[in-house]
């Protein structure tokens, strides 16, 4: 995982074994939020998001995702 910070929040790259819940993408321009993850077959994952639309990401994909640090 490659890593560049900025405040509270961190870019990195990130795959289906790594990526977490709260994780958010960018894609079209639009941020979507991951609110939970499905294992699937093979180490894919369905990815879905707070804004009810679900992406299956294949165990090779490489994505950019924010993750913002998560206060306890």
């Amino acid at each position: 995982m490659r890593a560049h910070r900025s405040g509270l929040a961190t870019q990195m790259n990130v795959t289906s074994q790594t990526i977490q819940q709260g994780d958010v993408l960018t894609i079209g321009g639009r941020a979507f939020e991951v609110l939970n993850l499905i294992q699937l077959p093979g180490g894919a994952k369905a990815l879905r998001f707070t804004t009810g639309e679900v992406l299956n990401i294949h165990s090779m994909t490489q994505l950019s995702v924010v993750r913002t640090r998560r206060e306890r």
